[in-house]
């Protein structure tokens, strides 16, 4: 069973850091989503009452409006598509990878302008993103949904994501 632990407040306008990229600002806020899956026990005597629930997991999942759209970005959030020249002014990037492929990640790091409080998910990556051609009064956005994976290499209870700042 997943439950919805909390919906932070949006972030309003972020800079967004992946890997060692900075893919600029964004527009309209961004969210982060962070849900608790559990389990839990049940007891015949105590019919559908549980008795206890065991945490089977923490996600973290994020998205952002970057407004700051360039094929560097393109390049990055979406990791199936490998770039391409076609002459010499004309780069571009070209989709359609055998399938197996594990996810690009990095370190994403959401830091709101206009606030002291952040997030940094310490192995990211965009799972999808929003229509293409959308844009909010001529500037493109890109609407890229960010999920966090498990980091093995860091501190038991800091293995996916935290928040710094005065909510921390």
């Amino acid at each position: 069973m997943a439950r919805d632990v909390t919906q932070i407040r949006k972030l309003g306008t972020c800079r967004v850091h992946f890997g060692d990229l900075d893919m600029g600002y964004t527009q309209g806020g961004v969210t982060v989503t962070i849900t608790m899956d559990q389990v839990e026990i049940l007891v015949d005597d105590f019919g559908s009452v549980p008795v206890d629930s065991i945490d089977v997991g923490t996600n973290i999942e994020a998205v952002t409006p970057l407004v700051q759209a360039i094929l560097n970005n393109y390049e990055k959030v979406l990791w199936t598509g490998a770039r391409t020249a076609a002459g010499p002014a004309i780069d571009r990037l070209t989709f359609g990878k055998r399938v197996g492929a594990s996810a690009s990640t990095g370190v994403l790091i959401l830091d709101p302008i206009n606030d002291t409080d952040g997030i940094r998910i310490h192995k990211a990556w965009c799972s999808s993103i929003d229509d293409l051609g959308y844009n909010n009064e001529g500037t493109r956005i890109i609407g890229a949904h960010w999920r966090g994976m498990i980091d093995e290499s860091r501190a038991n209870g800091d293995k996916v994501f935290h928040i710094y700042g005065q909510m921390s």
